[in-house]
């Protein structure tokens, strides 16, 4: 049977685990739905009780494990809205569970003393504003935070192309708020977005032309010490938004050594659990760390199971049917390649099984001989018209 290089429990210990951020309106987030469909994306590699969204443990979605001979991660803690979602996390912190959470959360919503680590440490470590805080300056690129009332005249002082991010300790993932400005077109959209939804500060940072984008992971716990996970080539969108990750050899051993030493740093500060980071490999043959996330990472699944898989090449990728009248054809078109065994299937989100319906959403790591017979099953994918590009 198919195991993990490490159990969330190896690392985290006896806790209780919620990857999804909490109920609240946020722009530098993907939807909802999104965030719902992936609340189960790590129960296969945690090996203690996640909270996930009832739409994830449907037998659809329990015949896709059976399909890969894998034992389906059923979980004793599932809810259907907000309500419920805050319920439980109140049951817990009423139990005196130890939770590990991707996001902190609202004080009213779960007590700072349920975390399992210093949860104002976790804010920190995750705040885009104090990256140079945490980094070795050599891999930091040039930046500055500023309030978004003096970005105007700051800007005067940058030549583009540059990035603006949100410079607030509000949570982010995936690229959201990310704004890369090549042309005054792209940066007056970019000041426009800041300005609608109102964040309090700013940062501008300098655009590094990269040969690579890796994300670096590892993992500290007093059990395990601090422990290299694996390096993958992270996808993102000309916007920055990320997409996926492709497993590769061959990682410069200097990006290698420079997210240890931004590990060593969380952990100095007194992080456990895993971590990964966004690191540049330049044609200077530099590193720069353009983002830091203190908790698990989409990719962190298919590391996990990167020896146990031996297979030349393997994809981390979220799929979505096009809209919900083709659940039924996406499901099969999965189940089909899950088969051919080149699938192994993280999570599935049910969108028959969503009050009013939704499109299905899928999770996985495709294994194979090449990156180019994985790119050939992808176009049969979209080519069937049940697959969202």
């Amino acid at each position: 049977m198919l195991k993990p290089k490490y159990t969330m429990r190896d690392i985290y210990g006896d806790v209780v685990f919620s990857a999804r951020p909490a109920h609240e309106i946020n722009p530098w987030m993907p939807s909802n739905e999104k965030l719902n469909a992936l609340s189960a994306r790590e129960t296969l590699i945690a090996d203690v009780p996640v909270l996930v969204h009832e739409a994830t443990q449907t037998d659809k979605a329990k015949k896709l494990f059976d399909l890969a001979s894998i034992p389906f991660p059923e979980q004793p803690y599932t809810y259907k809205n907000k309500e419920d979602y805050n319920a439980i996390l109140k049951q817990w912190g009423d139990e005196k569970k130890e939770v590990v959470l991707q996001y902190i959360h609202g004080k009213k919503t779960i007590d700072r003393d349920a975390y399992w680590m210093d949860a104002k440490l976790l804010n920190y470590l995750n705040s885009k504003a104090y990256l140079r805080e945490i980094v070795p300056e050599k891999y930091v690129p040039e930046r500055e935070v500023i309030d978004s009332k003096d970005l105007e005249k700051a800007l005067e002082h940058w030549e583009l192309p540059f990035v603006l991010k949100p410079g607030d300790e509000t949570p982010t993932a995936g690229g959201y708020g990310v704004q890369i400005c090549h042309t005054e077109e792209q940066l007056a959209e970019a000041k426009k977005l800041f300005t609608q939804e109102g964040a309090d500060h700013v940062i501008i940072e300098k655009y590094v032309k990269e040969i690579e984008n890796y994300s670096c992971q590892y993992a500290y716990s007093e059990n395990i010490g601090l422990q290299y996970l694996g390096t993958s080539v992270q996808i993102t969108d000309d916007e920055g938004v990320y997409a996926g990750n492709v497993m590769i050899d061959n990682v410069p051993e200097a990006v290698i050594q420079a997210g240890r030493e931004i590990m060593q740093a969380g952990v100095d500060k007194g992080y456990v659990g895993i971590a990964g980071f966004d690191l540049l490999w330049t044609e200077e043959g530099e590193v720069k760390a353009i983002d830091l996330n203190f908790r698990l990472n989409g990719s962190t699944s298919m590391l996990m199971y990167a020896e146990a898989l031996d297979s030349h090449c393997m994809k981390f990728y979220t799929y979505d049917a096009i809209d919900k009248e083709h659940n039924d054809a996406f499901y099969n078109l999965m189940a089909d390649y899950i088969a051919q065994d080149v699938l192994l299937p993280l999570s599935y989100y049910d969108g028959d099984a969503v009050e009013g319906g939704a499109p299905s959403s899928f999770v996985c790591i495709w294994h194979a001989f090449s990156l180019e017979d994985i790119e050939l099953y992808e176009e049969s994918l979209f080519k069937s018209g049940a697959v969202a590009r």
